[in-house]
Formats: C-alpha cells, structure tokens, sequence
C-alpha cells in the first residue's frame, strides 16, 4: 500500500511540473521572438509528439520492460529541462534550440505516457484501478490549473526561465518514486526478438488486428473517433466568449478555469461513479452530458450559462476519458497494451486536431459566428451516443 501511494505521489509531483512548462515554454518562446506562431508551436510539442512517435512507442514498450522506459523517460526528460534552464537565462539563446529541446520532450513524453498505462495496471490490478487512474487524473487537472499560475507568478517577477528547473526537479522526484516501487513490480525477462523493420512492421499490425477483433474495443475507439471529431468545438470557447459574447478578460479567465474545476470534479467522481452503475453506462452518459455541455454553450449569452456549459462539458469529458482508459487496462493482455494505447491516443489525437481544423472553418465560413458550430456538434454528439449505446453497448 505504501509503495502504491509512493508511486502515485511521485507522478502527481510531475504532473506539477508539466503544467508549469505548459505556460512557460511559450511565454519564453514568445519573449524571445514577440511572434505568436512561433508560440503557438511552442505549446504544441505533446500533440506533435504523439503524430510523430505514437506507433513506435506502442511497439518499443511492449517489447521492453515499460519500467525502464519510465525511468529511462524521467532521466531524459529531467536532462533536457537542465539544459533548457540553462540555456534560457541567457537573451541570445536561438528560438530553434528551445523548440527543438521541448519537441524533444514531447516525443520522450509519449513513450513514458504509454509506459505508465502498463505501470498503473502492474500496481493497481483489479477493483482499484479505476479509483487510480482517477486520482492520477485528479492530480493532471490540478497540475492545469496551479502549473500556469506558478509560471505566471514567475514571468511576472521576471524569473520565467526558473520554470524549466522546476520542470527538471519534478522528475527526478518522479524517478526516486519509481526506482523504489520497481524492483517490487519487475517483470520476468522477455525472450529475444528480432528489431528489424518488418518485425517492428508485424508487431504493430498484431496490436492493431487485436484492437479491430475485439468487439467493446473497436466499439468504443469508433465512438471516441466521432465524438473526437465532434469535440474539436471547444477549441473555439476562448474565440466563443472574447468576440461573440464580447466578456472582459477577467470573465473570460474565469470560464476557462471552470474547465479545470469541472475536469477536476470529473476526475474525483469518476471511481464512485463506476461502482454505483458501471463503467459503460458512465461512458454513455459522460459523453451524452459533453453533447448537451456544447448545447448549453451555444444558448449563452453571457458568462454564467457559459461557464456552466464548459465546466459540465471538462466534467463529462474527463469522466469518459478515465473510464475509457482503466477498461483498456483491465481488458487489454499485458504484452498488447503498449500498441492498443499507443494506436488509441494516436487516432483520439488525429480526430481531435482535424475537428478543431473543421470547427474553426465552419466558424469562419459563417462569418465568424461559433454558435452553429457548438450546436452541430453537440446534436452529432448526442445522436452518436444514442447510436452506440443502443448498436451495441448495451449488450456488452
């Protein structure tokens, strides 16, 4: 029990940490060339690294033991923000070297996100892997939420760079964690296997054939691609509330953080939730509650009623995204789970980029009116959800 809350500890640690870099990567990118597209790449890096090593990972920690993955991330990780704290107190630092260090990050990022699904079922078999996973949530959210405080706090008294020590502390802290859990959950050595393209090739197409036969998997990662689709609507919230319902700043501040409050209500309910009426019915309804979220978003004319919709919608999104992941932990064999999460976050992350490419063309072409496209979205969410649940989830 000891060593479970040590574990988690450490990752919650860390999830501190990369909420500061969430904010303090691009403000400093942004300090140093005053370009926002260049900001805006900086605070791509998990996005990009997810397009760009998201196979790969899945295949290489299913092959290897994911808890040197994890530790191997941690001190990767913990070297390059050591590097980047060093490099960015001095002003003639070269903006490509910071965006190369933070991609860099981002690519290790997904090996160990993906190592730690296997870790988190390792530890926490059974009935208490979904209340883990909603902690470990809990802890993400919370990192959202008083990492860019942190690194606001820290811009503002001029010492933004002292975020990247940060960010490098936090993982060591995470790497004393695991290097004292592991030896309890060591797994036995894997026979050789060939590391060559085709052998790589074949063991993707295994987990991917594993993913398409299993009925619930196939069903569910068809629903999550949808509503992905259909959710890349709330990356016009910010757009939604600054130049449609014309709110201060201060208002609008407050209803992005209603996302992270309702994220983190989300994150916490999630476990008892589960044991009142079960995992897919949690599904179903989570994402049927994030459909009428974009409906209720889309009546708001002014900052309450906006506020409500998106911390319902953070709520119900983050509840079917825990439950989502613990089912694939708990149905997944061990030696597949890599490559089916890895092909998961890769399409989940695909489906939501091309959704928010969709939902701001719609918004422009209709004159730079959100509404409609908060509706539509939310009324496809709602008929996917009626569609799935009464196709086939229900008899699972």
């Amino acid at each position: 029990m000891l060593r479970s809350r040590v574990f988690l500890a450490g990752q919650a640690v860390s999830m501190l940490g990369d909420g500061v870099a969430l904010l303090a990567v691009p403000l400093l990118v942004l300090g140093l060339t005053r370009s926002p597209t260049v900001a805006v790449l900086a605070s791509l890096p998990g996005s990009v690294g997810y397009l760009a090593a998201g196979f790969p990972a899945g295949v290489l920690v299913d092959r290897l033991d994911p808890w040197w993955v994890l530790i191997g991330g941690d001190v990767i990780r913990a070297l390059i923000f050591l590097a980047l704290f060093a490099l960015t107190g001095s002003p003639a630092v070269p903006v490509w070297l910071i965006l190369a260090l933070a991609f860099a990050a981002g690519v290790v990022t997904v090996f160990f996100d993906t190592a730690l699904v296997i870790a988190v079922r390792d530890v926490f078999a059974g009935p208490r892997l979904v209340a883990a996973n909603s902690w470990l949530e809990s802890a993400n959210q919370g990192g959202l939420i008083i990492g860019p405080a942190a690194a606001g706090l820290l811009a503002a008294a001029g010492l933004l760079h002292v975020s990247m020590l940060i960010d490098a502390l936090t993982f060591l802290v995470s790497l004393a964690t695991l290097t004292g859990v592991r030896r309890r959950y060591a797994t036995a050595r894997r026979p050789a296997r060939p590391a060559s393209w085709r052998a790589l090739s074949r063991d993707l197409a295994e987990g991917i054939r594993y993913l398409a036969a299993t009925r619930l998997l196939f069903t569910l990662l068809i629903f999550l691609l949808v509503l992905n689709l259909c959710l890349g609507a709330d990356k016009l919230i910010v757009f939604f509330a600054r130049n449609t319902l014309h709110l201060p700043p201060a208002q609008i501040g407050l209803i992005v953080t209603a996302g992270g409050v309702g994220g983190l209500l989300g994150a916490a309910g999630t476990s008892p939730l589960c044991r009142w009426i079960g995992p897919l019915p949690v599904i179903t309804l989570s994402c049927a509650l994030s459909g009428a979220g974009l409906l209720l978003i889309s009546a708001a004319r002014s900052m309450p009623l906006a506020l409500a919709g998106n911390l319902v919608y953070t709520w119900a999104i983050i509840a079917a995204s825990v439950t989502m992941r613990s089912l694939r932990q708990a149905i997944v064999p061990r030696e597949m789970l890599g490559r089916v999460t890895a092909s998961w976050r890769l399409g989940g992350q695909a489906t939501t980029f091309a959704g928010a490419l969709l939902a701001g063309g719609m918004a422009g072409a209709l004159g730079g009116d959100p509404r409609p496209v908060f509706i539509a979205a939310g009324a496809l969410t709602l008929c996917t959800v009626a569609v799935a649940w009464f196709a086939g989830l229900r008899r699972e």
